[in-house]
């Protein structure tokens, strides 16, 4: 009986270590239900009548122990450690650079604004955005504000 609670132990934790790699909760629910029967066997099995009830129990509780111990162990250092770099996107975005230009500078605009277009501000070409919506190219505008990635202008009045 022993033999049988020992191989249900062990097959539920390898199903749950399984459930690291397999999607749909089915092999963790199995394994759960393995480790749980070896649980119910250790406390409930009559091949160990001779066993008191308290050392059934400390067999019992042994048996979570270790399933803990051994899973606790195989996600923290194992699954995280060795499969990070194969199976994990590690993969970064990077923050679009804050364009400044001198509030109130002035320039025209390459291309039209609609809203987003280029325009060159003191001989610089910038990506920009209008404020006020369409803006035909070649029209004077003014820088009003600063934007992530681009300026923000207005057109100037004649």
């Amino acid at each position: 009986m022993l033999a049988s609670i020992a191989i249900l132990t062990l097959f539920g934790i390898f199903l749950i270590m399984l459930e690291t790699f397999l999607p749909g909760w089915v092999a963790g629910i199995l394994g759960t239900i393995s480790i749980l029967a070896a649980v119910w066997l250790a406390v409930m099995a009559e091949e160990l009548s001779g066993w008191s009830s308290g050392m059934r129990l400390l067999l019992a509780l042994g048996i979570l122990v270790f399933a803990a111990a051994v899973l606790l162990v195989w996600l923290r250092w194992f699954a995280v450690k060795f499969f990070r770099g194969s199976m994990t996107l590690t993969a970064s975005i990077e923050t679009p650079v804050c364009i400044t230009a001198a509030l109130g500078a002035q320039g025209h605009a390459l291309t039209e604004l609609r809203p987003l277009g280029r325009a060159e501000i003191d001989g610089k070409r910038y990506e920009v955005r209008c404020q006020t919506g369409l803006v035909a190219a070649g029209t004077r505008i003014e820088v009003i504000a600063t934007e992530p990635g681009n300026l923000l202008v207005r057109p100037l009045t004649a």
